[in-house]
Protein backbone atom coordinates (compact mmCIF):
# COMPACT_ATOMS: atom_id res chain seq x y z
CA UNK A 1 0.00 0.00 0.00
CA UNK A 2 1.19 3.63 -1.05
CA UNK A 3 1.19 6.78 1.64
CA UNK A 4 0.49 9.61 0.54
CA UNK A 5 2.15 11.59 2.84
CA UNK A 6 5.59 11.09 4.47
CA UNK A 7 4.64 9.41 7.76
CA UNK A 8 6.77 10.15 11.24
CA UNK A 9 5.51 8.74 14.31
CA UNK A 10 6.50 9.65 17.74
CA UNK A 11 6.10 8.25 21.30
CA UNK A 12 4.79 10.78 24.13
CA UNK A 13 3.80 10.33 27.23
CA UNK A 14 2.75 6.72 26.43
CA UNK A 15 0.71 7.60 23.49
CA UNK A 16 1.97 7.38 19.69
CA UNK A 17 1.71 10.63 17.54
CA UNK A 18 1.57 10.48 13.54
CA UNK A 19 2.70 13.22 11.39
CA UNK A 20 1.46 13.32 8.18
CA UNK A 21 4.11 15.61 6.22
CA UNK A 22 4.05 16.71 2.70
CA UNK A 23 6.43 14.88 0.92
CA UNK A 24 8.05 17.57 -1.21
CA UNK A 25 7.64 20.80 1.07
CA UNK A 26 7.92 18.61 4.35
CA UNK A 27 5.24 20.93 5.79
CA UNK A 28 3.18 18.89 7.95
CA UNK A 29 0.01 18.26 7.09
CA UNK A 30 -2.29 16.14 9.13
CA UNK A 31 -1.67 14.90 13.09
CA UNK A 32 -3.46 12.13 14.51
CA UNK A 33 -2.90 10.07 17.55
CA UNK A 34 -2.82 6.10 17.44
CA UNK A 35 -2.37 3.37 20.16
CA UNK A 36 0.35 0.40 20.49
CA UNK A 37 -1.70 -1.65 17.56
CA UNK A 38 -2.32 1.45 15.28
CA UNK A 39 1.50 2.20 15.36
CA UNK A 40 2.54 -0.81 14.63
CA UNK A 41 0.39 -1.17 11.87
CA UNK A 42 1.75 2.58 10.46
CA UNK A 43 5.27 1.33 10.92
CA UNK A 44 4.99 -1.76 9.38
CA UNK A 45 2.84 -0.15 6.54
CA UNK A 46 5.76 3.04 6.07
CA UNK A 47 8.29 -0.12 5.66
CA UNK A 48 6.43 -1.72 2.81
CA UNK A 49 4.98 -4.27 4.62
CA UNK A 50 2.24 -6.36 3.00
CA UNK A 51 -1.52 -7.07 5.15
CA UNK A 52 -0.11 -10.63 5.77
CA UNK A 53 3.11 -9.15 6.92
CA UNK A 54 1.23 -7.45 9.33
CA UNK A 55 -0.98 -9.76 10.61
CA UNK A 56 1.75 -11.76 11.13
CA UNK A 57 3.90 -9.49 13.15
CA UNK A 58 0.62 -8.81 15.47
CA UNK A 59 -0.19 -12.46 15.72
CA UNK A 60 3.50 -12.64 17.43
CA UNK A 61 2.98 -9.68 18.96
CA UNK A 62 -0.86 -10.32 20.93
CA UNK A 63 -3.22 -13.06 21.60
CA UNK A 64 -5.41 -12.58 19.11
CA UNK A 65 -6.60 -15.42 16.10
CA UNK A 66 -5.72 -14.55 12.76
CA UNK A 67 -9.24 -13.31 11.97
CA UNK A 68 -9.00 -11.02 14.37
CA UNK A 69 -5.31 -9.05 13.86
CA UNK A 70 -6.48 -9.27 9.93
CA UNK A 71 -9.85 -7.35 10.57
CA UNK A 72 -7.68 -4.72 12.30
CA UNK A 73 -4.97 -4.34 9.86
CA UNK A 74 -8.33 -4.14 7.24
CA UNK A 75 -10.55 -1.55 9.56
CA UNK A 76 -6.98 0.38 9.96
CA UNK A 77 -5.70 0.82 6.17
CA UNK A 78 -9.86 1.93 5.85
CA UNK A 79 -9.49 4.60 8.27
CA UNK A 80 -6.47 5.84 6.68
CA UNK A 81 -8.04 5.94 3.33
CA UNK A 82 -11.52 7.58 4.98
CA UNK A 83 -9.11 10.28 6.19
CA UNK A 84 -7.18 10.43 2.80
CA UNK A 85 -3.50 9.29 4.39
CA UNK A 86 -3.50 6.08 1.63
Amino acid sequence: MKLKYDIAIHEVADKFVALAKNGETEEVEKVFTLNETGAIILRALTGGANTQAIVSQLLAEYDVTPQEAEAEVNAFINMLTENGIA
